[in-house]
């Protein structure tokens, strides 16, 4: 492993596997080891490290630039921190931009009117899915609202507003 005050260090990237090492910044010629492809792999790298008793530096994990689409969320509990003697450490690659997206992609548009676009999501219908944002093409997108939005009223259109209080329970 490493010596007594290097820095262990993994590496994540968009072309990784976590089958790999993650000791690579990038493939090799071989395309046998590399970087992982998950923060999850890495996270449950350190894990391997510290349970082992082999975690006797600190550990930093380099995330490559691109966009990484997560199933679901990096869950980190207090030990994935490390210890004030071995401190575990995120990072973004250094001149590097890694985008973490939690966000799911929507197929299966169709053209409803004009320009509106629609497709069914029966996973929102059950109320099992929910979102506040929507994108295309890196824009975030208008969602269909009640009322209808009023471009020359922004202050007051696009919201429903309670004339009065109902009588009784």
């Amino acid at each position: 492993m490493a010596a007594k005050n290097d820095k262990i260090v993994f590496y994540v990237a968009t072309s990784g596997s976590d089958e790999w090492s993650g000791r690579l910044p990038k493939p090799n010629a071989k395309k046998k080891d590399g970087p992982f492809a998950s923060l999850t792999r890495a996270r449950d790298a350190v894990r391997e490290l510290k349970y082992s008793g082999l975690l006797s530096s600190p550990v930093e994990v380099r995330v490559r630039g691109g966009i990484y689409r997560m199933e679901e969320p990096l869950r980190l509990i207090g030990g994935d921190s490390g210890t004030p003697r071995c401190p575990v450490t995120y990072c973004a690659y250094p001149g590097e931009k890694p985008v973490l997206c939690g966000g799911r992609r929507i197929a299966q548009w169709r053209r409803w009117k004009g320009k509106i676009m629609c497709a069914e999501l029966p996973e929102v219908r059950k109320g099992l899915l929910s979102f506040r944002q929507l994108f295309c093409g890196g824009e975030r997108m208008t969602q269909a609202r009640w009322p209808k939005r009023d471009r020359k009223d922004p202050l007051y259109s696009g919201w429903a507003f309670v004339e009065a209080l109902a009588e009784g329970d």
